[in-house]
Parts: C-alpha cells; sequence; structure tokens
C-alpha cells in the first residue's frame, strides 16, 4: 500500500508539471535586428537582439533597426507604421503583419556571377514566364541589354556623376499607374533612369537624380486606398523620394506626361519570372534596393555629414483610384519593347 500512494503522489507530481497559469505572463520583447554596415559593401553583418546571432549579406527585416558604417553615416529604418499615412484594406492587413522576409529559393540556372543574394520584395504568386514569352522582349535577344548600357553611359558626366558602379533594366510604375521597361544607372553620385527604345536601338529620354538629394527610401509591398476599385497587384517593389516632403502641385498630380515627379517608384522587371532569370541580378529591384542604401550612405558622408539615410519599410501608395486605361497598358505589356506576333513595339 505504500507503495501504491507513492506512486499516486508521484503521478499527481507529474500532472501538475509544466502548468504556468500561475506564473505572471511574460512582456514579449522587442524583435527587430541591428544592421552595421562596414566600409566594405560585402561585408554586412546582422544582429538579431533576440537570438544573438549574425549573418553575412544579408539583410534580415526586422520592426526597427538601425545601419551605421564606419563613416558614422546611419541608415535609420523606420517602423511600417510611420509611413501609413492612408487606409489600407482588411484584406491586405494578414501580409503587412508578416513583414517584408520572403526570401525565394536561390536560382538553379545561370552563373554566381550573375545570381541575386537576396530577395526582400514579393513577386506576384504563381505566374510564370515561359521561354517564348521571354525571348519576346528585344531587351533579352542577345546582347541587347549590354548594347543599350553602352549607349545610353554617354550621359554620364564623371566629373558630376563620378564612375558607373552597376545597371539594372526594371519596371517603372509612373503617378498615373503605368508600367514601362527601363534601365536604371547606378553611378557614384547619381542615378539615371533611362527609357530606351529596344527595336531601334535609340535613347528616348533620361531623368538623372543626385543621390545627395534622395531624402527617403521605401520598400515594401504596393497598395492601392480603400475607396480604389483597382485589383490587388500582390507583388511590391521600391519607392525613392527626393520630395522633401512636399506635396505634388495641380498640374503635376492630373498630367500623365508629366516628367518631373519628384520620386521614382520601381519592381522587378517582367522577365524575372522566367525560371531561368528568377535571380538574376539585372532583372531584381531587390539588389537595386541595397545598391542604392549603400551609395546614398557614401554620398552622405561627403555631402550630408551627420544626417541619416531614411529608408521606410511599409506599404507603399499607388493612388489610383478607377483606372481601365493602365489596367489595359499594363495588361497587355504595352510599356515593354516586344515582338508581338511580327508586330514590334
Amino acid at each position: 500500500m505504500a507503495n501504491l500512494k507513492d506512486l499516486a503522489d508521484k503521478s499527481d507530481t507529474l500532472s501538475t508539471e509544466g502548468l504556468d497559469d500561475d506564473k505572471p505572463v511574460p512582456q514579449k520583447e522587442f524583435e527587430g535586428a541591428t544592421l552595421e554596415i562596414s566600409s566594405n559593401v560585402n561585408d554586412i553583418t546582422v544582429t538579431d537582439n533576440n537570438r544573438n546571432r549574425s549573418t553575412n549579406n544579408n539583410l534580415t527585416t526586422g520592426s526597427e533597426f538601425r545601419a551605421t558604417d564606419s563613416d558614422d553615416v546611419s541608415v535609420n529604418v523606420v517602423q511600417p507604421s510611420l509611413f501609413r499615412s492612408f487606409s489600407t484594406s482588411s484584406s491586405n492587413n494578414a501580409q503587412d503583419s508578416r513583414g517584408l522576409s520572403r526570401n525565394r529559393p536561390g536560382s538553379m540556372i545561370g552563373s554566381a556571377s550573375n545570381k541575386s543574394g537576396a530577395s526582400r520584395i514579393s513577386t506576384r504568386p504563381g505566374v510564370i514566364q515561359s521561354d517564348l514569352s521571354a525571348r519576346s522582349f528585344y531587351c533579352y535577344k542577345e546582347t541587347h541589354f549590354e548594347k543599350a548600357v553602352n549607349t545610353v553611359k554617354s550621359i554620364i558626366k564623371p566629373e558630376l556623376d563620378g564612375e558607373l558602379k552597376s545597371s539594372w533594366l526594371l519596371t517603372e510604375i509612373d503617378h498615373w499607374d503605368f508600367e514601362r521597361e527601363k534601365i536604371i544607372l547606378l553611378t557614384e553620385y547619381s542615378m539615371f533612369i533611362v527609357k530606351y527604345n529596344f527595336i531601334n536601338e535609340t535613347l528616348y529620354e533620361y531623368r538623372r537624380v543626385m543621390l545627395h538629394l534622395i531624402n527617403a527610401i521605401y520598400i515594401g509591398d504596393f497598395q492601392y486606398p480603400t475607396t480604389s476599385l483597382m485589383p490587388d497587384r500582390k507583388h511590391g517593389g521600391i519607392q525613392i523620394r527626393w520630395d522633401k516632403g512636399e506635396q505634388l502641385s495641380f498640374g503635376q498630380k492630373w498630367n500623365p506626361w508629366c516628367s518631373d515627379i519628384p520620386w521614382v517608384t520601381l519592381s522587378h522587371h517582367p522577365l524575372i519570372y522566367n525560371p531561368k532569370e528568377s535571380e538574376t541580378v539585372t532583372y531584381n529591384v531587390d539588389e537595386f534596393f541595397e545598391s542604392i542604401v549603400t551609395a546614398v550612405s557614401k554620398v552622405f558622408t561627403e555631402k550630408r555629414p551627420g544626417e541619416k539615410v531614411k529608408v521606410v519599410e511599409g506599404p507603399i501608395l499607388i493612388e489610383s483610384y478607377a483606372s481601365p486605361a493602365s489596367l489595359v497598358f499594363n495588361q497587355g505589356g504595352i510599356g515593354f519593347f516586344r515582338d508581338r506576333n511580327g508586330v514590334s513595339f
């Protein structure tokens, strides 16, 4: 009987282990990360505030973090809530809560030197660009992009812009929600947004933006206002602003051909949806984001010492309410130079 009593007491003890109802509820700790960027661009260390881990060449998304380099220039990344100056639909709340860290698997095709190292921006779910569709883009034909860069780099003035660092082929979304193919050149002191005709190999127009004039860089999912009738984009991108916080004038806002809008909104090029190019640097806006943040940081050291590069993570507003024209334009890919069954435009 004594043994049975001992076993019963032991059973009662075991059954109560792990019950923490009487313990105070622990306070939720801040979940973020601290990013330090050294003078060596390839040496990036991310320390998680909760797990105290470090990784190289990977920008980890957190609620709020601050990046500093050896020149005391900091990249101040603001919480998403600070950028939500507009109402978003309830359907997007779940997407907002899970943040922006949606890394795609590494590419299994292509050389390592041409492969993206990280992906922070969501792509359209379930979209695949076939090889036949990819070949319809004139920029995808043999050496066409390289030839285009060699042609348009003549606009660079070394005494003003410095040395050309890199180039991308991305999608620009203008203030009227029209998508167009643009070459982006990044130099030591400038960024160029170039419209180039890949069919007749002609430079149409370009904009030069001095890096020290940039006041904010936004990264996140694209969203329309809650009263908009436009379908959700279901993907993200970046927006670079040099507007000094000022609003557009009436003439700028309501002129679809206005060329002096003080910001640029960019996303992946459609070729990113081809499985062979899913991680190619040229078409990847994620790679451009990391490069522009690093470049602006360095320029601030020289041109704006003591100031911080503001990077805001959160939804990016596309102020379009009902635009059938942009829907038709974008779905037809009219802003991209393509071979359309023998008709090229």
